[in-house]
């Protein structure tokens, strides 16, 4: 497992979404010198930054608080993995190593975010869970499609 530091998250979420230090620095009324500062660990972010990089990005504010947030708590639990936490870290590790992948890089540069998890995701499933997931879509616009005609 790899350990992911909040330096590394910010930075790594920033990227995956295409923004600038200037744009997320302006999205909390700071200087691109400060929110540098964030994502090189010389500043820690206030918790209010914290909640509105987690609106920006659309990721739970709990990431952050986890990278950040530090527990008095026995080390020997602390150390265990916990059952049924998913490892955002991990997560955003593999996902940024495909967007980077330089395959991948050219060919997503135009998709969103959101397009992008979505494919990185679906990619990552077998052939019949992609072919459910599809199914479902389809079902999911044509239920939709029902209830505007309405």
């Amino acid at each position: 497992m790899t350990i992911v530091t909040l330096e590394k998250y910010l930075k790594d979420l920033r990227k995956s979404c295409n923004y600038s230090q200037e744009f997320v620095a302006s999205h909390l009324n700071i200087t691109r010198q400060t929110y540098s500062h964030y994502e090189t660990g010389r500043i820690s972010p206030p918790v209010n930054s914290l909640y509105n990089l987690a609106k920006l990005y659309n990721v739970p504010v709990e990431n952050f608080l986890d990278l950040v947030v530090t527990y008095n708590i026995n080390m020997d639990f602390a150390l265990k993995a916990q059952r049924g936490k998913v490892d955002m870290t991990d997560d955003l590790t593999l996902f940024m190593d495909f967007m980077n992948a330089p395959e991948n890089s050219k060919k997503f540069k135009f998709l969103s975010r959101k397009e992008r998890q979505l494919l990185f995701y679906f990619l990552l499933l077998d052939s019949h869970d992609q072919d459910d997931i599809v199914t479902f879509m389809k079902v999911k616009y044509q239920n939709r499609k029902r209830e505007n005609d309405l």
